[in-house]
């Protein structure tokens, strides 16, 4: 949208027809509304849940319950999301090509190649690849070599209709951290005809600590909800899908010759919440900006180009993201941590007060930071200590890229 707004000829290459559905949890942050100006208009062509009572639960019971004055999340459906920003896209100049699933990639000093799995072959001067966490593009061009176990989580999500499967409370978002032992949390996102219902494993932990098969693990999460007077109805395994989300920061390399990654394709993933759809659209918004800075008489220049986008995205989003990530692994491995956490949201108001204003877009990422430092300060020296154990112990490609965070 913004590259064709600016008079760029634009294509769309989407691997599935529209509108298709993603699995995805569905919860934006309510500042991706005061990012993104045009967005409130645009969110009235789907259906929508802000939701402003929010739900923490302990791995020891804990809990933490809040109401804000206005939404902090915003829950929606991947299937009518997507649709209805491709279709903004499309308002705006751009064409689109689907279904077409990219097998091919390749680039040169003129442009890049892309060939689809049917033989047909698209050439661009540029090409932003926002094609997820298995990005054909970036692992064909040699910018993801395979992303460690540790830096991928599986996420095992149904989203189904509430006249099947409901929730207690359809107006409250509700986390439960170190569901069944740590490393992660399940969740309930209320949608505005749906429910999604699921848990989120760091990869390593599911493959060596979980016996059970993803959906058997799903139902008996489904059932201790309905035991608990949680939910009520049935899961549904036609609306379960288990998929991986990266949680590790984002790749050594996110802008190469001619070709951007955007999205879970590059890593912009939260490495603490899972939140990716936020990131995703700055990331995408970013890239174009840079294609449309590079431009000299009319010819856009990809040096240019790849050196603004790392400028930019490290800029809005790169402190944000390396930090969640060693928030990550300091609490996700520690029930008690994550019991303190919890514990901690209920006696010292700053802390909830905080992140609401941080998620709501009151409150940038940096004085978010700065006021939970001046009020822990103890926190400091163990984020540094988790960074320093997350460090790796030599040299390699990655940690000497300049695109690194």
């Amino acid at each position: 949208m913004r590259l064709a707004r600016a008079g760029i000829r634009v294509l769309i290459v989407e691997r599935y027809g529209l509108p298709r559905q993603k699995p995805c949890g569905g919860g934006i942050s309510t500042r991706v509304l005061s990012r993104f100006d045009w967005l409130p208009d645009a969110l009235r062509r789907i259906p929508t849940n802000p939701v402003s009572s929010l739900y923490l639960e302990g791995p020891s019971g804990e809990v933490f319950r809040t109401s804000t004055p206005g939404p902090v999340v915003i829950l929606i459906r991947r299937i009518e999301f997507d649709h209805m920003l491709a279709s903004r896209a499309l308002e705006a100049g751009a064409e689109l090509l689907a279904p077409a699933a990219i097998a091919q990639a390749r680039q040169d000093a003129d442009g890049v190649t892309l060939r689809t799995r049917d033989g047909r072959e698209l050439r661009a001067p540029m090409v932003i690849a926002a094609d997820g966490v298995n990005s054909v593009v970036a692992r064909r061009l040699g910018m993801n070599p395979g992303w460690p176990a540790g830096k991928l989580a599986l996420d095992m999500m149904e989203e189904t209709p509430v006249t099947a499967l409901r929730t207690a409370e359809p107006g409250t978002m509700s986390v439960f951290y170190g569901y069944g032992g740590a490393h992660g949390y399940a969740y309930i996102f209320p949608k505005a005809a749906h429910v999604n219902v699921g848990i989120g494993y760091v990869l390593p932990y599911f493959r060596e600590c979980v016996d059970l098969a993803p959906y058997d693990l799903q139902q008996q999460f489904v059932t201790e909800l309905k035991e608990r007077g949680l939910m009520d109805g049935e899961s549904q395994r036609s609306h379960f899908t288990p998929f991986l989300i990266p949680i590790g920061g984002p790749l050594a390399s996110t802008a190469e010759g001619r070709v951007l990654l955007a999205g879970d394709a590059g890593g912009f993933v939260n490495g603490f919440s899972a939140e990716g759809i936020y990131y995703a659209m700055v990331t995408g918004e970013l890239a174009a900006d840079a294609i449309l800075a590079s431009r000299r008489h009319g010819a856009i220049s990809p040096e240019r180009a790849a050196r603004a986008y790392v400028r930019a995205w490290r800029r809005e989003i790169g402190a944000e993201l390396r930090d969640s990530v060693l928030i990550q692994k300091y609490l996700f491995p520690h029930p008690e941590r994550m019991d303190r956490v919890v514990r901690g949201a209920r006696t010292r108001p700053v802390f909830p007060e905080t992140l609401v204003e941080y998620a709501s877009g009151r409150l940038s990422y940096r004085a978010a930071r700065r006021r939970m430092l001046w009020h822990f300060p103890r926190l400091l020296p163990k984020l540094a200590w988790a960074a320093m154990r997350a460090r790796p112990s030599t040299p390699s490609a990655e940690t000497a890229d300049p695109a690194r965070i």
